[in-house]
């Protein structure tokens, strides 16, 4: 958990940055950004749900997504494949400070095998959804939560999607306890069931079309709530200003990450002093610690990437993907090293949109060098 620890801090730091430096006339861009930190399940995250932030994007290109995770299109976010509303709370505190959150959870609650049950099991699921954004409300810097309510699915159990819309119901009725300055209300599941044939479309995870809908319906709400005047204005950085990296190498001589890696989509990059001959190689390799139960099954991330003879001298950068947790990957702390080879400036970092790596740094920095892209949050150093 220490990589969430250190991520949420950061990013804390990141939004109290841009709020002083636009109080004395000096933002980070010319357009003020949007900071918005999603939370959810594999719906946020695996699958094409990285491409419901490159949706939001086309619909409102002042969003900066915020996040202890990546995806594949290198946007950060805080979603967390399999997770249930009980997951969610129990990780409350490690999800980042933001001024703006959405929030879509409660599926993975819902899948019912007794009809019977789906009214009490609606409602609980309900009152562990207000419990979040009650935490979320608890955040320093929170001005609005958007809660979006839980899509309709088509799935081979029917009663799964019953459940949810039996959830919506509750969550409808307890929107008032909320402050109305504060929770917004977004919802996906009516616009979606008025689609004609929605079900291929959704799904239990969407597809791309259906991400698109999605995004239009929260980029509305979004904009609304915000009183967006400019819905196409695009956020250009100023002079000096850049986007934050964490190396999350630890630059001590340790040989590993500073702390374990979350599951996502990663950038490694180094300099090759020397590379001997055609077998010279990086690997990357977990280090999993002995189970507490040896019935549990561990899954170690390992691969190696070739480094030809004419790399030396160079900066060469990997990308790699963990593997989902829970499925093929456990979390643990990356090693890595070197055979045939030497390398030295290690940059082990969350990718990026660019899929690039970034300017080489220790520790926590702001990368000036290299161009932010669309949908990343830009600070001052």
């Amino acid at each position: 958990m220490l990589m969430k620890r250190i991520t949420a801090t950061t990013v804390a730091l990141w939004f109290l940055t841009s709020v002083l430096s636009a109080s004395d006339g000096t933002a980070p861009t010319d357009v003020p950004q949007i900071p918005l930190c999603m939370i959810g399940d594999s719906i946020t995250w695996a699958g094409e749900g990285d491409y419901w932030r490159q949706d939001l994007l086309e619909q409102l290109p002042a969003l900066a997504f915020v996040g202890t995770h990546t995806a594949k299109l290198g946007y950060s976010h805080a979603g967390e494949g399999g997770n249930g509303t009980r997951a969610v709370l129990a990780r409350l505190g490690d999800i980042p400070d933001c001024p703006y959150y959405s929030l879509h959870i409660g599926t993975n609650d819902n899948n019912l095998k007794d009809a019977s049950a789906i009214e009490s099991h609606a409602a609980a699921t309900a009152d562990r959804i207000v419990a979040i954004v009650q935490g979320l409300l608890k955040k320093p810097s929170v001005r609005k939560v958007f809660l979006c309510s839980i899509l309709p699915c088509q799935t081979d159990n029917p009663l799964r999607d019953r459940t949810n819309a039996a959830t919506n119901v509750v969550l409808r009725q307890k929107m008032a306890a909320f402050p109305k300055d504060k929770v917004v209300w977004v919802e996906l599941e009516k616009p979606v069931r008025a689609i004609e044939n929605w079900g291929p479309m959704i799904k239990l995870h969407p597809t791309q079309e259906g991400y698109k809908v999605m995004g239009k319906l929260l980029a509305d709400a979004i904009a609304a709530a915000l009183g967006v005047q400019d819905r196409a204005a695009v956020p250009k950085p100023r002079p000096g200003c850049g986007v934050r990296v964490e190396n999350l190498w630890d630059g001590g001589g340790n040989g590993r990450t500073r702390a374990p890696i979350i599951a996502g989509w990663y950038t490694a990059s180094f300099d090759v002093v020397r590379a001997a001959g055609p077998k010279a190689t990086v690997t990357i390799r977990g280090e999993l610690p002995p189970a507490k139960d040896p019935k549990t099954v561990q899954h170690a991330f390992n691969q190696s990437f070739p480094v030809a003879s004419g790399d030396a001298g160079k900066r060469v950068t990997v990308n790699f993907f963990t593997e989902h947790e829970g499925y093929k990957y456990t979390r643990s702390p990356l090693a890595l090293t070197a055979s045939g080879c030497e390398i030295t400036k290690i940059l082990v970092e969350k990718r990026r949109p660019s899929g690039k790596a970034s300017t080489y740094g220790q520790g926590s920095y702001v990368d000036t060098a290299t161009a932010p892209l669309p949908g990343e949050l830009v600070e001052r150093p």
